[in-house]
């Protein structure tokens, strides 16, 4: 009976040998990949006035020490006829399949109107968010169109990426003394159950600020908009 058992814990020792052995061969079969790595010139974030050109400063994309530049994928385009937020994307495989990319986003502005694209700043009781994108378009009779009058403060800020639309779309009128006011209200999601009313509004011409004190459901939020 000793010999069985001795026979036997000699096979599980082994048997543990030959699975150790087989790990440390796995341990030393290793590769090294290098990701594409882009080296954008200029900026990753670029503003250009609407009808001046633009020219993309160029990038480098190197995987380890192999220039692959030619090998980058480069898709988006920036219409700087038309005000907005454009993204050029870059996108690589390297020799093992693996693929990477880089972004640049370029913001087309028109500095003498009111409608134009804009940065926000907005604020809500102790939350308080920067650089987020809101459009301005002139509507046929005069008025303006916000694609939200909050500022972006839930569809960028608080809520980014959720598959409702957290943007308050609101008409707005631009007085002669250039002072702000809510014509009409268009909420796209189930989301805008009170309306947001503007307390306070108005537009520097000269540099291209716009300042809302808004009263949403009896709080106070504020919003800036930046060109």
């Amino acid at each position: 009976m000793k010999r069985i058992f001795l026979y036997g814990l000699m096979i599980c020792m082994t048997s543990i040998g030959f699975m150790s052995c087989s790990g440390d061969d796995e341990l030393t079969d290793t590769r090294v990949t290098n990701f594409a790595n882009f080296l954008l010139e200029g900026d990753e974030f670029m503003v250009v006035n609407v009808g001046e050109p633009f020219t993309d400063p160029g990038f480098t994309v190197m995987e380890g020490t192999e220039d692959i530049t030619d090998k980058t994928v480069v898709t988006g385009k920036v219409d700087t006829n038309t005000c907005g937020f454009y993204t050029i994307s870059y996108s690589a495989v390297n020799k093992d399949n693996f693929s990477a990319s880089a972004e640049r986003t370029v913001m087309v502005i028109n500095p003498n109107s009111l409608a134009s694209a804009y940065l926000s700043e907005t604020e809500f009781g102790t939350r308080h968010y920067y650089d987020l994108p809101v459009f301005i378009e002139e509507n046929e009779d005069g008025t303006f169109t916000i694609d939200d009058i909050a500022g972006g403060f839930y569809a960028y800020g608080r809520y980014p990426g959720y598959p409702y639309d957290f943007s308050l779309e609101t008409v707005l009128k631009l007085n002669d003394d250039n002072t702000i006011e809510v014509v009409d209200q268009d909420p796209k999601d189930w989301f805008w159950e009170e309306a947001i009313a503007i307390t306070s509004g108005t537009y520097d011409p000269e540099t291209g600020t716009i300042k809302l004190e808004l009263d949403f459901a009896g709080d106070p939020m504020k919003v800036t908009l930046t060109k």
